[in-house]
């Protein structure tokens, strides 16, 4: 996990990461500072969350705390199979679609950060499916990007967002003319840990509604968000679709997690309202890293409070040397200083 972070959620003392390898999350313990230590390794799949081998991948691609729920989303993507040979050996190679990948669930934590049962969206056992794959299949402007490869344009989750029963749901893909896309989502079937007994793998969730937002990030695409404490707003990680090397941006949504008003409608069918999140500030300025010594490519964002100060904490996919102590003992994050 040290070289594919992939998602962060923090509640002090505690912080867990997912990446996209392994079918675990990773529980941290505050030491001291900024720093955290004596990991603890929660197995998904005893809570139905995961499923296959132990050390298959989990395609975790976002995280989100929301009270005593620990949500988790999947990148819901296809992909190409890897192989020998450089860069245009892979492109003659058959598409793949990874049942872990289509996951959208919750953990319901104890007091120590711990879980005690899951919940998803059921898994179609036809296909490598779920109710959330369907749905954005099913999208006018998604549908001909579902069946294409994540780092091909395609349909590509990351990053979640959770209040309540709500849910926003980032999309590195499909970027289209330059509108990043955002799924907005009800979700059913929540099971709250104290109103009674709940199996380790608990009732599945439904998908009551959806609705697809447009966002204006200058071209770039979503690759995490985090709600920001207090307010309706959501902070967004930007990025590059694909597997592009490209600028990093942080941007306020304001409003993100406001009602919605009802769906404007044209000839055509719904009308699209383009909204304009705030560029705050530069994370990175695109340059591609050294070959074989990592890119740093910012893919996980949280917000913690330093006093009365808010934090935006980015991890890095293949972090560089620098960023790295040890075959997986220590990784560092950045942290900015929200104004």
């Amino acid at each position: 996990m040290q070289r594919n972070l992939s998602g962060l959620a923090w509640r002090d003392p505690w912080l867990w990461l997912g990446g996209d390898e392994g079918r675990s999350l990773l529980r941290l313990e505050r030491l001291e500072g900024q720093a955290y230590g004596r990991g603890e390794w929660l197995k998904l799949k005893p809570f139905g969350l995961a499923e296959g081998k132990e050390e298959g991948e989990s395609d975790i691609e976002g995280l989100a705390l929301d009270g005593s729920r620990l949500w988790l989303v999947g990148s819901h993507s296809r992909r190409r199979l890897k192989a020998s040979g450089g860069r245009e050996a892979g492109l003659s190679l058959p598409q793949e679609s990874r049942r872990n990948a289509h996951l959208l669930g919750c953990l319901h934590l104890d007091g120590n950060g711990r879980p005690l049962a899951g919940q998803r969206l059921k898994p179609s056992r036809q296909a490598s499916r779920d109710a959330l794959s369907k749905v954005l299949a099913a999208e006018p402007l998604i549908a001909p990007f579902a069946a294409i490869p994540g780092k091909d344009n395609g349909l590509d989750i990351e990053g979640i967002v959770a209040r309540d029963d709500r849910l926003l749901v980032g999309l590195r893909g499909p970027v289209l003319r330059g509108v990043a896309l955002v799924a907005d989502l009800r979700i059913g079937g929540i099971k709250a840990v104290g109103d009674g007994p709940i199996a380790r793998c608990g009732p599945p969730l439904d998908l009551e509604s959806h609705r697809i937002r447009y966002l204006d990030l200058d071209g770039l695409a979503v690759r995490d968000m985090a709600a920001l404490p207090g307010c309706d707003d959501v902070l967004l990680l930007s990025g590059p679709s694909m597997s592009l090397d490209g600028p990093s941006y942080l941007h306020r949504w304001r409003g993100a997690l406001a009602p919605l008003p009802a769906p404007k409608r044209s000839g055509a069918g719904e009308a699209i309202t383009l909204e304009r999140p705030e560029a705050l500030l530069c994370v990175r300025d695109g340059r591609p890293g050294r070959r074989g010594d990592g890119n740093d490519k910012p893919e996980g964002l949280e917000i913690s409070s330093d006093g009365e100060r808010l934090l935006a904490w980015v991890a890095y996919d293949g972090p560089t040397a620098a960023r790295r102590q040890g075959e997986g003992v220590v990784t560092r994050l950045d942290g900015f200083p929200l104004p």
